[in-house]
Formats: structure tokens, sequence, C-alpha cells
């Protein structure tokens, strides 16, 4: 079932910095990130390209580890470091990129209120954060320690 946030849409400032991206598989209505946009079958059909993820909030883990699978793309998720999630994705993507302001998401009633991450999978990822003058800081995984 679809919570209040998951349909939340990512400020354009945001995905023209990091893009262009080949396919947004969870895509809202109207959003044109990706050069293919999908409102449905993002956790089923196979990806392509280089991937813009902005997941429903409440499946994170199902769409982290697709974007895991795939390799290559942008995944934008809360700043919850302490959550289980958190490390063993972290570790996966081997580094991640903490916001340095939080962001205003579309169809919400104002920012978020912890602040937002993204987590780079592949060369071109990890390039296209250091490269978009993005306010925030890199965070290189050296080692992770489970629960």
């Amino acid at each position: 079932m679809m919570k209040a946030n998951d349909t939340l849409q990512t400020p354009e400032y945001i995905w023209k910095a990091l893009g262009p991206f080949d396919l947004d598989p969870c895509a809202g209505v109207m959003t044109l990130i990706g050069t293919v946009n999908w409102m449905s079958g993002g956790l089923t059909d196979p990806w392509h390209g280089f991937v813009w993820c902005n997941p429903p909030f409440s499946q994170k883990e199902r769409w982290a580890a697709k974007m895991v699978q795939h390799g290559s793309g942008i995944l934008i998720l809360p700043e919850r470091g302490s959550a289980p999630w958190f490390g063993p994705l972290a570790e996966k993507a081997g580094c991640y990129f903490v916001m340095g302001k939080k962001i205003d998401f579309i169809g919400g009633p104002s920012s978020n209120n912890l602040g937002s991450v993204l987590f780079p999978f592949g060369d071109l990822a990890v390039r296209r954060i250091k490269e978009s003058q993005l306010p925030g800081h890199f965070v290189k995984v050296e080692w992770f320690r489970k629960r």
C-alpha cells in the first residue's frame, strides 16, 4: 500500500545536475527525468543504461536491491545512517553523498526532516556526483560491521 511520501518527486535542479539518465524506473506523473520513464513495472522489468531512482520510501529496500543488481545509476534515499538498511547499502555502493541541504520534494508540504543521501553505483555515477556542484559531502566506505 502506497504511503503519502511514496509519491514525492525529485526537484529538477537535482536530477539535471546529475543527468542525463537513460531510465527512471519509478517515475511520477508527468516526470521526464529519464529518456524512458516507467510508472509501473520498475521492480519486475529489466533495467537498462544509467538509472535515476527516487523510490517509494515505504519500499526502499526492494528498490535498493534492484539498483545493486543493476549496478549503474544513482539512488536517492533519506539520510538515516543508523537504519538497518543503510550500512549494508553503503557497503555495496562503496561510497555515498550526503546532500548539503534539505530537499523540498515536489508534492510534499515542506523539506524532508532528515535530509537525503545519493548512493552512486558505477564509476559514471561517482563522477556525475563529484562534478554536479551540488552542496554536500562525499563519504567513502572503508569498512562496515554488521549489527
